[in-house]
């Protein structure tokens, strides 16, 4: 039994359920401000001003800013309101926010609200570490001589730029890892497997990387190598299909299962052509009524939240309308 395990055990009630419809529901207000900002309807900016992690304002009364520092925005607005970008970048944050509240779902149901809200808490408790200790370091530092405050100044730069969104890209890489052949679409048309988009992925945060490196942009490349070690750490001490291994006999089982349907398949008339035989099947989806036997390549899985002991493919499993 490893420590998370122990954690578990000794507190079952940890974790919020829906979790990740909250983390939703806080970026959408985020956005907002956001916009707000932008638009300059304002003296002041709210986010920066009130909100952010800004560590000298917190150590000055402000303390509310460790909670709602959380509000910055997954996805920043840098056009000009009233342009056509604006508008793309909302359309943009909307796919957002229904992708990730889709697989955030997904984990939790998979793990579990503990170590789903457990997993999402500690990269949190690692952004709060890693600014608190960044504005330590840098506080005392000389400003160019231009007579301002470091402290005041570094607290404002850093917390300005204090976020989850790498703790949420995260939460991409864990479904892609758990889920690798689940297709998403790409522009709604171009189907990609979970598993390439999260090449992809991991080829943006080592590009970012680099580009942290070459220009000494540590508290980014921090932020990024703390999500990834609490992704790591987390599958590392994950336990059945959620592991590492376990995700990976998994996958060995299904490749030994396709082999030998394609080897059945060969030997066979297709189902529905004329005199080809009709049962067998032990999968058969509650929405499209495809088997094993139409697709030997299909996956199969039961529902959780439907009411019953209802069956569906990959393609209906995270869209279909549970039964009560």
């Amino acid at each position: 039994m490893n420590f998370i395990d122990r954690l578990e055990k000794k507190f079952p009630r940890f974790g919020i359920t829906n979790l990740m419809k909250y983390v939703i529901c806080m970026n959408i207000v985020g956005t907002v401000i956001q916009l707000i900002d932008m638009s300059g309807m304002l003296p002041f900016m709210i986010y920066n001003d009130y909100l952010s992690l800004d560590f000298n304002a917190i150590f000055h009364g402000q303390v509310w800013r460790i909670l709602t520092f959380i509000l910055h925005p997954t996805l920043d607005y840098s056009g000009n309101m009233g342009s056509s970008s604006a508008f793309l970048e909302i359309l943009w944050f909307a796919i957002w926010a229904f992708v990730y509240y889709q697989i955030g779902t997904v984990l939790e149901r998979e793990w579990g609200k503990f170590r789903f809200s457990l997993f999402y808490f500690s990269g949190i408790f690692f952004v709060i570490i890693a600014t608190l200790a960044f504005y330590l370091v840098y506080s005392n530092m000389d400003v160019g001589g231009m007579g301002i405050d470091a402290s005041e100044y570094i607290g404002y730069l850093v917390g300005s730029a204090a976020n989850l969104n790498y703790l949420n890209q995260t939460l991409f890489l864990a479904f892609a890892l758990m889920f690798p052949d689940v297709r998403f679409f790409l522009y709604f048309i171009i189907p990609v497997k979970a598993k390439w988009l999260a090449y992809v992925y991991l080829g943006l945060m080592a590009f970012q990387l680099v580009k942290c490196v070459m220009y000494s942009q540590w508290y980014p490349m921090v932020l990024i190598v703390g999500a990834l070690v609490n992704f790591a750490v987390f599958f590392i001490f994950a336990r059945g299909t959620s592991s590492v291994r376990g995700a990976y006999k998994q996958r060995k089982r299904r490749k030994s299962f396709e082999k030998k349907a394609d080897a059945a398949w060969s030997q066979s008339k297709r189902p529905h052509e004329p005199g080809a035989p009709t049962g067998g099947a032990r999968h058969k989806c509650a929405i499209c009524g495809r088997t094993e036997l139409d697709d030997p390549r299909l996956e199969f899985r039961y529902c959780s939240k439907c009411n019953g002991n209802y069956e569906y493919c990959s393609d209906h499993l995270f869209s279909h309308t549970h039964v009560q």
